[in-house]
């Protein structure tokens, strides 16, 4: 048997020729530089050869539906089991996706509601019983024989939507009749309705007479009547009887519905709690919970002007629509108040104004005859009519554009210029259809569950009593819900709750929630490749990971982590450095083994940070504050507790506290949405607070994040940092380049004029294969040039400009010594150690970190005197070696050199140790958290007991050989 993964004549990308053995049933860590082919190794060579070999196992009908991986460059691993690999990502995209429907949590939840869950009526709140159609039909089967009876549904009106469209929709589904306050009304009859009122209104399924053979039709109208109208409720009336005496209604609705109301709910399944399903999920918002409304001050264009003149934005109205009947109804309404269409806006009456976007609020004004041409308009001289407000018909305009355009992806220029995105204003966040929370379980609805703490749902779920006939199953789904909470809440995010947006949460959470869902699992015989599993952890948290990792090795797992957390560094039984540098300088195998044996080699870069003979020094001297401040009033988004924050400008500030405590809400929701609002759109909503001041003081915010630089292969480093155009024009400025009458445009692989046509200037030609992975082949035509022979027989210096994309960063740094701007931007890059990354590496291939210092390397190439922006980064470290952090740290320390304030949300304790201001979350996470523990400096965030970075900085502020000593006594007394 096999005690080892054995991977012989690894090529992929820049491993060069390397042979590694693997030790099964172990815990590896794979580190290095950045760019050293640690990914490489583990993702594209070990997972890639694993998944192809999985695929081969199949039928060419299953292969032909699933992606594959590209086949890597290497002669052969041995030893492999099953592989999962388990990559650092950012939460899916999509709005509808949650923490609960990424763990499959949230369907456990829908199904112990529809099992379990105790139902009252939606207008009282009366306990009420679910029953099935069969029951119904039992009951209503045992009145005597002759009994008539209506068979009701409850409707509702739809959220910010006349009546009238209530009752088109009511006509398309077939139905005929409503009840509205008990009278009926036949919908081809006009139907006039105060809209500022509420009715009880009921749709008229069908009459029916009770009889021996009525089951199979009465059991048509109830399903009819639960699905198609009435949201899951049903209502009984007996209308006569045989002998034409008053029917008991008191002893029909006893233990049969709501004693009040008279109301059913059928039986009751899991869709019915589903915000993707369109029958459960909210009218207004489709299940998203957000929802475009309209914003009143940007339906103003020009508030000097009069509405007849372009007062408002012209797509409301203007004098092409005077003569319509909108314009009559402007008209009028102006004319009612004593108001002129030609008086300038901002001289227009408050209340007026009030009423112009908010609407008469029921008040009625009669229509005037005015100079249109529409023979309807002329029809209704003299009528009455109520107006809703331009923000209300907007909002109705943008309802109907989304019902026209479902599916198309169409959008519409006007609602993007007024509208904003904001909570769903029907549902209020909650996705579902109102009547979806008359469900209960222990006193709170789903949506309540679904925002409560993990750690909170699992208490709630120990101790909550079932109904009798209904606690042997509600224990057993709570039972699996509470055992997959166990596994969240061990891996340290018991502050995240079910409802959480997917696209909200970081890299590194996403990574431990897919982590969570192998270990309940329980397989043996595996191997795992992780990617970062530590990013997003403070220190404190740093040995959950570890050990729930450790606890996947003891069940007979392999695990391969690429990592440079040190602390999960020293955890591994096994560790593999891949370098010496990055890029071509790198693919190779310095040193392997324990931590103590990396510790004493001369070759390892990892082993002198592990034995504490290299470190990021503490600075001698901080940075003292200028005096001026951005301050935070009254932050009460998410789980801020009425923060006030004052951040000091031109110095390096850090953003600290445990996971979910709230550094990213207060900086990114708070603080960068308001200040976005004041310097870029107005149309971006921060999170809820008082006020910002200071931001006079700025000239501008840019938030440097992991985002990717660009989507299309095309897409690289020259063209993203802007010298690329520079170089094109230096070329197109040779004397062969006017030979041949190449210009600019020639030099760019997006021009037809310039690039080879074979491959549309890719370099490479893809064959896609049904059932076996997309084959990439250098193009024939231009041998991977990307350009034709026209453009490549023009040289620069020697090279043409194919040769120039291909070359590094450094080495274009001595090919373009006499040329001061790329030189300048050449040097950023490589002072930010992406040295090894080429001029034209497509956007595609590099990492959310090397991206995140591409976006630095800009700005910092673009400085400008006198200018004071603030710099936002979020966990800048992600994807750095302790070797490359410090080459993170004097940039940063450069943009403050030259005026700028930097502001980093950060748990890697060599950036906190090394700033000049700390403010720390916490103290603990999700409803815990929300309050500022400390503000200082690091010195006296570490001798403040209460918060958790200090007692961290206290070791890593030590500077003698204790060091790592100090940090484990540290881990070891909060594990």
């Amino acid at each position: 048997m096999k005690t080892s993964i054995e991977v012989r004549g690894a090529r992929q990308n820049n491993l060069k020729n390397i042979d590694v053995n693997i030790p099964r049933d172990r815990m590896t860590v794979i580190t290095g530089v950045s760019g050293s082919g640690k990914s490489s190794l583990a993702f594209e060579v070990i997972y890639g050869v694993g998944q192809r070999r999985f695929l081969e196992s199949l039928s060419t009908f299953a292969k032909s539906r699933m992606n594959q991986l590209k086949k890597p460059d290497v002669d052969f691993v041995f030893g492999l089991s099953p592989v999962i690999a388990i990559e650092q990502k950012k939460g899916i995209q999509n709005p509808r996706s949650t923490v609960g429907t990424m763990t499959d949590l949230y369907d456990f939840l829908r199904l112990l509601f529809a099992s379990s869950g105790e139902a009252c009526c939606p207008f009282c709140r009366h306990p009420i019983e679910t029953k099935t159609v069969g029951q119904m039909i039992d009951h209503v089967q045992a009145l005597p024989n002759g009994t008539e009876l209506e068979v009701l549904a409850p409707i509702f009106k739809l959220y910010d939507e006349d009546y009238q469209t209530l009752f088109d929709e009511i006509r398309s589904k077939g139905f005929r009749t409503v009840k509205i306050n008990g009278t009926p009304h036949h919908l081809g009859d006009p139907v006039e309705l105060d809209e500022e009122a509420d009715y009880r209104m009921e749709v008229v399924v069908d009459k029916v007479v009770v009889s021996p053979s009525l089951f199979k039709a009465l059991a048509k109208t109830i399903e009819n009547s639960l699905s198609l109208i009435g949201d899951g409720f049903i209502r009984f009336e007996i209308t006569g009887t045989a002998d034409g005496k008053p029917a008991d209604m008191k002893a029909f609705y006893r233990d049969f519905g709501c004693p009040t109301h008279h109301l059913v709910l059928g039986e009751l399944h899991p869709s019915y709690f589903s915000f993707n399903d369109p029958n459960s999920a909210c009218r207004t918002c489709g299940g998203i919970g957000t929802y475009l409304r309209t914003e009143k001050r940007f339906l103003i264009r020009n508030p000097e002007k009069s509405v007849a003149k372009g007062a408002l934005d012209h797509s409301l109205y203007g004098p092409s629509t005077k003569k319509s009947y909108r314009g009559m109804i402007m008209q009028s309404l102006f004319a009612h108040y004593g108001c002129s269409l030609d008086t300038p806006f901002n001289e227009l009456p408050e209340h007026f104004i009030d009423i112009l976007f908010n609407g008469t609020r029921g008040e009625q004004f009669p229509l005037i005859m005015t100079e249109t041409d529409s023979r309807h308009a002329k029809r209704q001289v003299g009528q009455l009519r109520r107006y809703p407000g331009l923000v209300a018909e907007v909002n109705r305009w943008y309802k109907w554009f989304v019902k026209k355009r479902a599916g198309s992806g169409g959008d519409n220029e006007f609602f993007k210029r007024v509208m904003v995105e904001n909570t769903c204003p029907d549902c209020e966040g909650k996705k579902l259809k109102p009547q979806r929370f008359c469900v209960r379980i222990g006193g709170k609805d789903i949506h309540e569950l679904c925002s409560v703490p993990l750690k909170e749902l699992k208490s709630f779920l120990d101790g909550v009593a079932f109904p009798e006939h209904k606690r042997q199953v509600g224990k057993q789904i709570a039972s699996e819900i509470e055992t997959r909470l166990s596994l969240l809440i061990d891996i340290g995010l018991e502050y995240l709750n079910l409802g959480r947006r997917s696209d909200t949460i970081s890299g590194g959470e996403a990574q431990r929630i897919r982590l969570s869902t192998q270990i309940s699992s329980g397989l043996m015989g595996m191997l795992y490749v992780l990617d970062e599993p530590s990013i997003g952890l403070h220190a404190r948290d740093s040995l959950k990971i570890v050990q729930t990792l450790q606890k996947l090795r003891d069940i007979g797992n392999t695990i391969i982590v690429v990592e440079h957390d040190i602390d999960t560094i020293r955890s591994a039984d096994h560790i593999i450095e891949i370098g010496p540098g990055p890029g071509e300088r790198g693919g190779q195998v310095i040193a392997q083994g324990t931590a103590a044996q990396l510790r004493r080699s001369k070759q390892s870069l990892t082993g002198s940070f592990l034995s504490g003979a290299r470190r990021i020094e503490v600075p001698s001297k901080r940075r003292v504050p200028s005096g001026l401040y951005l301050r935070i009033r009254g932050a009460r988004a998410n789980n801020l507790k009425n923060v006030d924050v004052d951040i000091p400008l031109g110095v390096l500030t850090c953003v600290t506290g445990v996971s979910g405590s709230g550094k990213s809400t207060l900086i990114n929701e708070v603080m960068y949405k308001q200040l976005y609002a004041v310097f870029q759109d107005q149309r971006i909503v921060p999170g809820e607070h008082d006020s910002i001041e200071g931001a006079e003081h700025l000239t501008g915010i840019i938030n440097i994040d992991q985002s990717p630089i660009g989507r299309s292969t095309r897409s690289n480093p020259a063209t993203y940092v802007g010298f690329f155009d520079r170089i094109r024009e230096l070329f197109a400025e040779s004397d062969e380049a006017k030979e041949r009458g190449l210009g600019k445009n020639e030099f760019s692989f997006n021009q037809k004029t310039g690039r080879c046509e074979s491959c549309q200037g890719e370099g490479i030609v893809t064959t896609q294969l049904q059932f076996m992975a997309d084959i990439e082949s250098v193009c024939p035509a231009c041998k991977g040039a990307r350009f034709n022979n026209d453009v490549l027989e023009v040289r620069l210096k020697g090279k043409n400009i194919s040769e120039v994309l291909d070359m590094s960063i450094e080495e274009a740094i001595a090919f373009f010594t006499d040329q001061p701007y790329i030189l300048h931007k050449l040097n950023v890059l490589n002072q930010l150690g992406l040295g090894y990354l080429k001029l034209g590496q497509s956007s595609t291939t590099l990492s959310g970190g090397e991206a995140q210092r591409i976006k630095l390397a800009t700005e910092i190439g673009k400085l400008k005197r006198g200018s004071h922006n603030l710099y936002i980064l979020d966990e800048p470290t992600t994807g750095l070696h302790l070797h490359d952090i410090q080459k993170l740290i004097d940039c940063l320390n450069q943009l403050v050199e030259n005026g700028h304030t930097v502001l980093v949300i950060e748990h890697h304790l060599d950036v906190i140790k090394v700033s000049d201001h700390l403010i720390d979350m916490g103290p603990e996470g999700g409803k815990d958290g929300g309050s500022v523990v400390v503000q200082g400096t690091p010195e006296q965030v570490a001798a403040v007991e209460q918060s958790h970075t200090g007692k961290f900085l206290k070791a890593v502020l030590n500077t003698d050989n204790r060091y790592w000593d100090e940090r484990e006594k540290v881990l070891q007394t909060n594990g």
